[in-house]
């Protein structure tokens, strides 16, 4: 009898440690489980915190980075497609307006005068280039602008007489994406002696504001026919407003910030020079002669230099070679 009753008391004490024991391990579990989904809560919400903090410090960064996913996009008024910024401030930027499938003459111009060799160089240069239906040609554009980062792209189709719509496309990068103090328009087919053109910028009778500098066309009267025609509808005055052949010509920063915020009130013109010229008459801005903007080659100086040439234009790319070893080294 002890025995029997020993065994119960035994199996009772038993049974009631094994349901003591299962209720807290069901709790410990629970209280795990619990723990462990608020520490992932915790975690998810440090994510967006530190996710909040990376926006915005992308996006208040004041470095000069290439436009990112998570910035807020700047919306243009022209054709402008490229959001990529100058990573510095620039004494001189040069934009020379380009063909889509001239890589030849972009290269051998990256090699010569545009060859940036300084840390931190006074002056950088980019390639105003718009779309072509070619698609071989638009695929090497996308490797060329990869390997380079040098080109400033536009969403029209490339024609002769787009080429105002490349100017627009051009200043408004230019004024949005680079700081700068003055710009060099130029085309792909030109010589540029740059020290000449940094020394003619920093002499103190060179304006510094409302500069609109390059060879002064003045009294030109507008052509009724043949290639350059223009109809009395499209220009119903006498003569054209002083202007610089687009070959080349300066504008300081204000000039192009003006032009730029001009373009939505003033009428579109095809011909690009004369577009500009019009753009500064109508803001009140003469133009300054330089001859050091030459048009040609002068007598006796065919792929040469002059003592004051800034900007030659019509050099093809082995009258390109021989300026340039003149200018690194001149007799």
């Amino acid at each position: 009898m002890v025995r029997k009753r020993t065994k119960k008391i035994l199996l009772a004490l038993f049974l009631g440690m094994t349901t003591y024991v299962s209720f807290q391990l069901v709790y410990v579990w629970k209280y795990r489980l619990t723990s462990l989904a608020s520490g992932e809560e915790v975690d998810q919400k440090m994510e967006k915190i530190d996710l909040r903090r990376l926006t915005t410090a992308l996006t208040t960064s004041t470095g000069s980075l290439t436009t990112t996913s998570i910035s807020p996009q700047i919306k243009h008024r022209t054709f402008l497609i490229t959001r990529r910024s100058c990573m510095q401030h620039y004494d001189l930027l040069m934009i020379i307006s380009s063909a889509p499938g001239n890589f030849q003459r972009r290269n051998l111009i990256r090699k010569t005068w545009a060859f940036e060799r300084a840390f931190r160089p006074r002056w950088t240069t980019v390639f105003l280039v718009g779309q072509t239906r070619d698609e071989a040609v638009s695929v090497t554009l996308l490797k060329e602008d990869k390997a380079h980062k040098d080109l400033a792209r536009a969403s029209y189709y490339e024609h002769y007489w787009n080429q105002t719509l490349k100017i627009q496309m051009g200043f408004e990068w230019a004024v949005t994406y680079c700081n700068f103090s003055f710009l060099l328009k130029l085309d792909d087919d030109v010589f540029v002696h740059i020290p000449r053109v940094l020394s003619f910028l920093s002499a103190p009778s060179t304006p510094k504001k409302k500069l609109y500098a390059g060879n002064h066309y003045t009294n030109n009267v507008p052509f009724r026919g043949g290639k350059w025609k223009v109809t009395y509808e499209e220009y119903d005055k006498t003569r054209y407003p002083d202007f610089c052949p687009g070959f080349g010509y300066i504008l300081s920063h204000d000039v192009v910030s003006t032009f730029v915020e001009t373009f939505s009130s003033f009428p579109f013109f095809r011909l690009d020079d004369v577009y500009v010229g019009m753009l500064a008459d109508r803001n009140g801005i003469s133009v300054t002669n330089n001859d050091g903007f030459e048009l040609g080659h002068p007598p006796g100086h065919i792929c040469v230099p002059t003592n004051y040439t800034l900007v030659r234009h019509d050099v093809g790319e082995e009258c390109q070679m021989k300026m340039f070893k003149t200018l690194v080294f001149p007799d």
